[in-house]
């Protein structure tokens, strides 16, 4: 049910968006992303790529963070300052924690490094002050929410390799984003840092694990 209100809520805001353009003191852009997921404080995870190919890794091709959303500017009464507020539908791709398995003799194996992915809308409003034509920089808050998260298991004797659900992440974590913007007549690149402001742990876990993180974000837009 949360999944569907929030999937719900993220539609209705990227159906409405474009009416903020029909007034012209507005700019609106779609944008799609790729992301890298920066582990913090915790030196078990590790940075998935965005696109790679390693012969060593089980699959070779390895396809990381990527998503979609969209963004607005909005002009103030300050010379040279703008709000902006962007939303998007995004997965968040890792190494996770290394597994420790036991052979048939109880004698332990190689650690298998498993990825995992967090499936996210990310949304955040920011102030942006242009330094130059077509440049600005910004920061602001924001808010990542979780609607699942799934690790890749081993395969083991009884069964092939299959898909696990964390359960052990929360549903909210507050986010300070930094940005850097360049904005020509027809398109959108952005650079977006977002440090996750809490551990993301829950639970009785969070009393002996912390998980904080951050995430670097490469945004195209289009104008629309």
């Amino acid at each position: 049910m949360k999944l569907t209100c929030y999937l719900t809520l993220f539609l209705l805001l990227a159906i409405s968006a474009p009416s903020f353009c029909q007034n012209s003191d507005k700019e609106y852009f779609i944008t799609l992303n790729g992301n890298l997921y920066l582990p913090v404080q915790n030196p078990d995870k590790g940075v998935f790529p965005i696109l790679w190919y390693d012969k060593e890794t089980d699959p070779k091709l390895l396809i990381g963070g990527m998503g979609a959303g969209f963004t607005i500017f909005k002009p103030t009464t300050i010379r040279n300052l703008k709000l902006k507020g962007q939303a998007n539908l995004s997965r968040y791709t890792y190494w996770d924690e290394p597994m420790i398995l036991i052979d048939e003799n109880n004698n332990p194996r190689e650690p298998f490094l498993a990825s995992s992915s967090d499936f996210t809308i990310g949304a955040t409003g920011t102030a942006h002050y242009a330094f130059a034509e077509k440049f600005s920089v910004g920061t602001g808050l924001g808010a990542q929410v979780m609607l699942f998260s799934l690790s890749r298991l081993p395969e083991t004797e009884h069964s092939d390799k299959s898909i696990r659900r964390n359960r052990h992440y929360k549903p909210l974590v507050p986010i300070l984003p930094l940005e850097l913007s360049y904005k020509a007549q027809a398109t959108l690149f952005n650079l977006r840092y977002e440090h996750g402001l809490i551990n993301r742990i829950r639970g009785d876990l969070k009393n002996y694990r912390t998980d904080n993180y951050g995430l670097l974000i490469f945004e195209i837009g289009v104008r629309m």
